[in-house]
């Protein structure tokens, strides 16, 4: 709900914190009902057929609502097809198997990256290694941001000796060469940083608590999105 001719949000006004609460206040809509329908206007903004169908009265607001939950640009015009020849529970019955035919294909490619991960191991003539992962898209994405903290700590600990060589009453001007890892390529710090995982994992061993401990994910449903998995 965004003026034509601005970027500021018409609903906000001192006390409102989302368009869902000014529906709520000025429209007596239920919170549930409300966020729905922002979250079904935002997603007309991405399918111009189905909005222009719906603004032309041709679809009820329940097959809107129910076909956005799954819409993209590329099974638009199927859902639409059924929407103008079928009832609100047709629409409702196709989505709902829709999201479980769905829900089973990303378990089904989650296993499919589970049972193809691996690590190869390859020695370079040079006596260097090279080593190539295959890594489930959450695991890859576990390892690269341990990857990220290990370079952030890596960066502190640079700027804490800068600070302190500085501080130095007899600190050494012409000492150059010091703090050079400020300087290295990406990939260099990235490879430092793997390797200094790997010796404080070989220092000081796995750590006590559990992964439940260190990484826990939050998610805010409700009440009418729960209803749909009950």
């Amino acid at each position: 709900m965004k003026s034509p001719n601005c970027q500021e949000e018409l609903w906000h006004l001192d006390g409102i914190c989302s368009c869902a609460h000014w529906l709520n206040w000025k429209c007596g809509i239920g919170m549930n009902a409300a966020r729905e329908k922002v979250r079904v206007a935002n997603a007309l903004g991405e399918l111009p057929k189905i909005s222009a169908s719906f603004a032309r009265g041709e679809i009820s607001y329940s097959k809107v609502r129910a076909m956005t939950r799954v819409a993209t640009a590329e099974n638009e015009d199927y859902l639409l097809m059924i929407a103008h020849h079928g009832t609100a529970y047709h629409v409702e019955t196709l989505v709902r198997k829709y999201r479980r035919a769905k829900r089973l294909q990303d378990l089904q490619e989650a296993n499919k990256q589970h049972d193809e991960r691996s690590l190869q191991v390859f020695y370079e003539p040079d006596g260097s290694i090279t080593l190539q992962v295959h890594l489930p898209a959450e695991k890859g994405a576990l390892v690269l941001k341990a990857i990220e903290l290990a370079m952030e700590e890596e960066k502190a600990v640079q700027e804490r000796l800068r600070e302190r060589a500085a501080g130095e009453e007899y600190a050494d001007p012409d000492v150059s060469g010091e703090f050079e890892d400020e300087h290295l390529p990406f990939d260099h710090r990235r490879a430092d940083a793997l390797t200094n995982m790997a010796e404080s994992y070989l220092a000081n061993g796995p750590a006590a608590s559990s992964s439940a401990d260190r990484y826990q994910v939050v998610l805010h449903v409700s009440a009418e999105t729960l209803t749909q998995f009950a």
